[in-house]
């Protein structure tokens, strides 16, 4: 049976985005939860967010007059500036910016239109660094170990464009891999000469379990591996990866092995940030790729890459920085002195009002945690999918 992923009309039109197949032990499992329930206890955190960012007149920060009632699922809907004509299905591929993101958007391109050179002296050396920040708050790590991006197709692109190969190292990537790690693995390797080798982690998701899943990455691990790029949740059929599993088992392999010769481990997890409640410092990879436009409702044109010290260590900046790295090109700082997530951060003139709007202060956090109550004490209603983790 083919289930498909679309925005249908209140007069019976449909918009078909993307097609899924299930097999008939799936289509016979029942998933006892509503989608209003789960989306209102996720979006808590929106409503109880107040975005704080830097100085000046048109940026001064006001008081949130967006905070919502758990379960009150009409004042979280009138968040979204969303057409009524559709059911809309569509967050894993571009969330509509809630209210109080299009006031932080607002804010930043008032201070920009009013007063351009100001606004921007005012703010680029030290902004990237505050929002780097925040995103540590959101997702665990330090801030010093983000970098900042357009997207996660931009991410993917500087991570596997900047790692530390030698002749005859391999990339070892999966069959389940999105388009965006396909073709970046492949430029790397068009103008390099690395190598890029492919291995399936499962033939049915029906039927998978984590224990097969880590033997087939075991199994594909060569001598010659330092790399190994996956996609946390598989857009296509919906499977997540056991990440700390994997992780685990790359572990053992390299403490046998010495240092130069260790595997990293790569992970796109952008259908996954936002709906798991996890530290991704905590997962065992040592990239963490991922836009921010999707599930977790942030600015269009934004992402994150989050690095392990590590990791960072084997990667070189593709494209100049802006922040305090230009200070270093000045003479005013030293290398030490910049964190690498934003001597990694591409630099050049981006839409600022959105990337300075990525931030995720603590009061966001508190959100994350009153929706997280909510969220998960209704987990034991859905059904697990096969497959899925």
């Amino acid at each position: 049976m083919v289930y498909t992923f679309s925005n249908r009309s209140v007069t019976g039109d449909r918009k078909e985005y993307a097609i899924v197949r299930f097999s008939q032990e799936q289509q016979n499992k029942t998933i006892n939860m509503l989608r209003r329930e789960f989306l209102g206890a996720a979006g808590l955190a929106l409503g109880a967010t107040a975005y704080v960012s830097g100085s000046g007149n048109a940026a001064a920060a006001t008081p949130s007059s967006n905070a919502i009632e758990a379960g009150d699922w009409a004042a979280l809907r009138n968040l979204f500036p969303l057409t009524r004509d559709y059911i809309q299905l569509s967050t894993f591929l571009l969330a509509s910016h809630p209210k109080p993101v299009s006031d932080e958007i607002d804010r930043h391109r008032r201070g920009l239109d009013e007063n351009p050179s100001d606004y921007w002296h005012e703010h680029f050396q030290t902004i990237d660094g505050e929002v780097s920040a925040a995103a540590a708050r959101y997702m665990g790590g330090q801030g010093r170990q983000i970098a900042l991006t357009d997207s996660t197709t931009m991410g993917l692109g500087l991570v596997y464009s900047g790692l530390k190969l030698r002749p005859g190292d391999e990339i070892l990537q999966t069959t389940h891999d999105h388009y965006s790690t396909d073709l970046s693995l492949a430029n790397r390797a068009e103008r390099t000469g690395a190598k890029i080798r492919r291995i399936s982690l499962y033939e049915d998701p029906a039927t998978i379990s984590e224990d097969s899943i880590v033997s087939n990455l075991r199994k594909g691990i060569s001598d010659s591996t330092r790399v190994v790029a996956v996609t946390w949740v598989h857009s296509s059929t919906g499977v997540k990866l056991p990440l700390r599993a994997m992780a685990d088992a790359i572990g053992e392999i390299n403490r046998k092995r010495a240092e130069e010769d260790q595997v990293l481990f790569c992970v796109d997890g952008v259908h996954g940030f936002g709906v798991e409640d996890q530290d991704v410092s905590k997962l065992g990879c040592d990239f963490f790729i991922a836009g921010t436009h999707k599930w977790i409702f942030g600015p269009r044109g934004t992402g994150v890459i989050w690095g392990s010290d590590r990791a960072w260590q084997q990667s070189v900046a593709v494209i100049p920085s802006f922040s305090a790295s230009y200070g270093v090109w000045l003479g005013q700082e030293t290398p030490d002195q910049v964190p690498v997530g934003e001597h990694m951060s591409p630099g050049g003139f981006h839409s600022f009002e959105h990337r300075w709007s990525a931030q995720y202060p603590n009061q966001r956090r508190a959100g994350k945690d009153v929706a997280r109550e909510t969220l998960y004490a209704d987990e034991q209603r859905i059904v697990s999918r096969p497959g899925v983790f």
